[in-house]
C-alpha cells in the first residue's frame, strides 16, 4: 500500500500516522471525549454527499448515518458539488451529534441543523431531531457550517450570505451571520436581541468556528471573494462588515485569497507547551487542482498577540507535496485533519487520514 505520509510535509519534530483510510470527500471532523479507546467511538467524520462515519480508536471505520440528502448532487468542483453535509460537533453532555446540511425544498434551496441520536453506543443513527430549518440557502456553497457548543451550553452555527449579499445586513435574516440559540432550537433570553437568534452578522461565507479557552470567544474563518480572506474573533452584536471591507474587524486576513476551511486552537497536552494555544487554520485553495500549488492544501500555524487582536507570527504545519488532488478541511483540537482521506493528532504525532 502506498505510504500516504510521504504526501505532506509536516512541520519539523512531528510525524503524520495514518488513522483511517476510504473516506470519500470528508469534510469535518468531531472527536468524542479525546480518548483512544479500542472498538469505541473515537470520532465522527462528515462526508460531502450525505454520509457521517465514525472512526473508533482501533482505527476501524464504520457507517454512522447514510443517504442524508434529499437531493442529488451534481459533483461539479468548484461549482454546485461543494455543497451537502459539512459541519458535525459532538454534545459533550448527551453525546448527540450536530450536523449542519443542505436540503432542497421544492425549487427552493435551503440549510438546517439537525441533531443525530445514536444507538449502539455512538455507532449508529438511532433518529435525526430537526433543531433549525427553513433557511435560505444556494447549492453553490455559502450554507450553514461549524455548529459549536460554546462555554456556556449553547448551540452556535455560522451561515453564509446565500449569494444574496444584501440579507447580510438584514437583522430579521438568517443569512451572513453568527447564529446562538438553545440546543432544542429556542432564542436565548441573553442573546444580543432577545427576540432574535442572531449573535453577530457581516458575514460572507464562514465556513469554520472554534472556541478558545483562555479567552472563552469564538473565533471564526470567513472566506472572502477575490481578496480578503479573514480570521475575526466574534463579539456579541458585532458588524463584520459584508457586502463591504472584508477586512473589518478582523484580527487576520489573507491579500492572496487561500479559502480557509477550520480553524482550532491547540489548548490541551498533544502538543509540547511551547504550542500552546497556537492557532491551526487548514487552508483548502484549489483543492481540485491536481499537484503542489500556491493556493490551500496546507495547515498553517498562527501566534496571536497578548489582546488577540492581531496575528504575531505565521507558519507553515502541514503542506502536500503529491502529484494528486488533495484538501485539508480540519484541523481540531486533537490536531486531526481531513487530506484526501482523513486525520488525527495526538503527542507529537499528527494522525493523517
Amino acid at each position: 500500500m502506498e505510504d500516504l505520509t510521504q504526501k505532506w510535509w509536516i512541520y519539523p519534530g512531528f510525524d503524520l500516522e495514518l488513522v483511517a483510510t476510504g473516506l470519500k470527500l470528508p469534510v469535518n471532523i468531531a472527536f468524542t471525549s479525546g480518548e483512544r479507546r479500542g472498538n469505541k467511538p473515537f470520532f465522527y467524520v462528515t462526508e460531502l454527499y450525505g454520509s457521517v462515519k465514525v472512526v473508533t480508536g482501533s482505527g476501524e471505520v464504520h457507517t454512522y448515518a447514510d443517504n442524508l440528502l434529499n437531493y442529488e448532487p451534481t459533483y461539479e468542483f468548484p461549482g454546485s458539488g461543494e455543497s451537502g453535509v459539512t459541519g458535525i460537533c459532538v454534545d459533550p453532555e448527551s453525546k448527540d451529534l450536530f450536523l449542519t446540511m443542505l436540503y432542497r425544498n421544492g425549487e427552493e434551496w435551503k440549510t438546517k441543523v439537525v441533531r443525530a441520536k445514536s444507538k449502539r453506543g455512538g455507532m449508529e443513527l438511532k433518529e435525526l431531531v430537526t433543531v433549525i430549518d427553513d433557511i435560505p440557502a444556494t447549492n453553490w456553497a455559502h450554507h450553514a457550517h461549524s455548529p459549536t457548543i460554546g462555554f456556556d451550553d449553547k448551540l452556535y452555527f455560522t451561515t453564509g450570505d446565500g449569494g444574496v449579499w444584501e440579507k447580510v445586513q438584514d437583522d430579521c435574516d438568517l443569512r451572513g451571520k453568527v447564529i446562538r440559540l438553545t440546543k432544542d432550537g429556542k432564542i436565548p433570553w441573553d442573546n444580543p436581541d432577545p427576540d432574535s437568534l442572531v449573535y453577530a452578522k457581516g458575514f460572507r461565507n464562514p465556513f469554520g468556528a472554534t472556541w478558545r479557552k483562555s479567552d472563552q470567544n469564538l473565533y471564526v474563518a470567513d472566506n472572502g471573494s477575490d481578496y480578503g480572506d479573514r480570521i475575526v474573533r466574534v463579539k456579541p452584536y458585532e458588524n463584520y462588515g459584508w457586502p463591504g471591507d472584508v477586512r473589518k474587524n478582523a484580527i487576520f486576513w489573507w491579500h492572496y485569497t487561500q479559502a480557509p476551511t477550520n480553524l482550532a486552537f491547540m489548548q490541551n497536552d498533544a502538543f509540547p507547551p511551547q504550542f500552546y494555544d497556537h492557532l491551526f487554520v487548514a487552508l483548502f485553495g484549489e483543492a481540485y487542482r491536481e499537484g503542489m500549488g500556491e493556493k490551500g492544501k496546507r495547515i498553517v500555524k498562527l501566534v496571536l498577540n497578548d489582546e488577540a487582536s492581531a496575528v504575531e507570527s505565521y507558519n507553515d504545519f502541514v503542506i502536500y507535496q503529491g502529484e494528486q488532488q488533495a484538501h485539508v478541511v480540519l484541523p481540531l483540537v486533537q490536531m486531526g485533519f481531513t487530506s484526501p482521506t482523513c486525520t488525527e493528532k495526538r503527542e507529537s504525532e499528527v494522525f493523517l487520514e
